[in-house]
């Protein structure tokens, strides 16, 4: 009897931990998101704390008709997204 407490007390353990989302799905915060952060309703890894702000935008300056845009280097998964400007759409 113990012997099936057990097992399912182990499956209800492996069954939580995999609830998570991995690089690039959808979030609404930082917990649903496999040991990463939910950067703009998607997960990122990163090897920053999720407490400090992802605005990489907040204090960079675009010139004239530029958007700052956050930039995720795929070839960089644990990099931090970096601010790039690039023309409004019209």
């Amino acid at each position: 009897m113990q012997f099936c407490f057990v097992l399912i007390y182990l499956f209800v353990i492996v069954v939580r931990a995999q609830d998570c989302k991995v690089r690039g799905k959808k979030c609404g915060d930082d917990e649903q998101c496999c040991g990463g952060c939910c950067f703009d309703g998607e997960c990122v890894d990163t090897y920053r704390s999720c407490l400090t702000p992802f605005d990489v935008c907040k204090d960079h300056p675009c010139v004239g008709e530029e958007n700052c845009f956050a930039y995720k280097p795929p070839e960089c998964r644990g990099c931090d997204p970096l601010p790039l400007c690039r023309l409004k759409e019209p």
